[in-house]
């Protein structure tokens, strides 16, 4: 009986272990940093998806967005009906947006479209959990 448990918990331990070490997008953004101190920004996004859309066009763009979008993540697109996806960054809903640090490991994702200020307040908090 201990010995089940104990595999149960490391299953559990195993799955916030998550990296994406074998994406090209992912060595290419992480190339493109150097020695910057950004997190990856990976959306997940369909041709056929409104908030996605929404999220690239008006959201990423805003005045206040842009800038800081720019200075603390680099942003890589997924669209699932056309890209491969990296094992164990399932979704469930489109957009989601994962966010990984450069050694490959989820920080944090959000599902689903938001308006600009809630989305600069995510942002900042997110980078501040570096």
């Amino acid at each position: 009986m201990v010995k089940f448990l104990v595999l149960i918990w490391i299953s559990v331990l195993n799955l916030g272990a998550v990296t994406i070490q074998n994406d090209e997008q992912f060595k290419t953004a992480i190339t493109s940093m150097r020695s910057e101190h950004k997190l990856v920004l990976m959306i997940y996004t369909t041709d056929d998806c409104p908030e996605c859309a929404y999220m690239k066009k008006k959201v990423f763009h805003d005045k206040a967005i842009e800038p800081y979008l720019n200075q603390n993540f680099v942003v890589i697109e997924k669209n699932v009906h056309k890209s491969k996806l990296p094992e164990g960054f399932d979704y469930f809903g489109i957009p989601t947006m994962f966010f990984i640090d450069k050694a490959g490991n989820k920080k944090e994702t959000i599902i689903g479209s938001r308006r600009a200020p809630e989305f600069a307040k995510e942002l900042r908090r997110i980078r501040g959990m570096k």
